[in-house]
């Protein structure tokens, strides 16, 4: 074996140790223009009811975010879809009293998208609302009797960056997790989504 060989041989070993796939990087340092598809789905306790009462749920939401990336000049190209899930909400209570649960008087809804834009050529923008219902919520920590309280809207915004598909070839991180097949990467964002990238080479 050449001595060039020798070098060869241990680089991949290195690499592999430290949890790259060679393979997945050669393929994928290629591409040019990548078509992803983003799947961000939140799923955590959170409150139901707005304003300072006691009334949370288990909520599980999803958005699947489509836009086509520039590799080599990493951003964002045309145009960006959005399709929404309805929220599903479980497990209401009045945490951390003896009172009973907050009775909704609607459809919860934690983020329906209304508008995507880029703040960068990288970065996505996606502003929506979070819908609360109006609710019977308890008086506590007075009593535990029931009252009426009305529903609201909030304004929220979201950012999304766009990611080389490298990443496939990386090991995974705290912050990024490639899945076992090497198809897909997750990344942990703000107030609990997490985002599922899966690439397709377009050229």
């Amino acid at each position: 074996m050449s001595a060039l060989s020798i070098v060869a041989t241990l680089s991949s070993l290195v690499a592999l140790q430290a949890g790259m796939d060679l393979a997945v990087l050669e393929k994928w340092s290629t591409a040019k223009i990548v078509k992803y598809r983003v799947e961000g789905v939140h799923n955590a306790r959170v409150s139901v009811v707005h304003g300072d009462y006691e009334g949370k749920a288990d909520v599980i939401d999803r958005i699947v975010v489509e836009f086509t990336w520039d590799v080599g000049k990493e951003k964002v190209v045309g145009s960006v879809t959005l399709v929404d899930a309805v929220s599903t909400v479980k497990n209401i209570k009045s945490d951390g009293t003896n009172c009973p649960p907050p009775t909704l008087k609607g459809e919860y809804e934690h983020f329906q998208s209304t508008s995507s834009s880029l703040t960068a050529a990288n970065q996505i923008q996606i502003t929506g609302t979070r819908t609360f219902p109006a609710a019977m919520v308890s008086n506590y920590p007075g009593s535990c009797s029931m009252r009426p309280i009305p529903g609201a809207k909030e304004e929220k915004i979201m950012w999304l960056p766009g990611m080389s598909p490298q990443v496939l070839g990386m090991p995974s991180m705290d912050a990024v997790r490639v899945s076992a097949d090497r198809k897909s990467f997750a990344v942990k964002g703000a107030e609990n989504w997490v985002w599922t990238y899966t690439p397709s080479k377009v050229q």
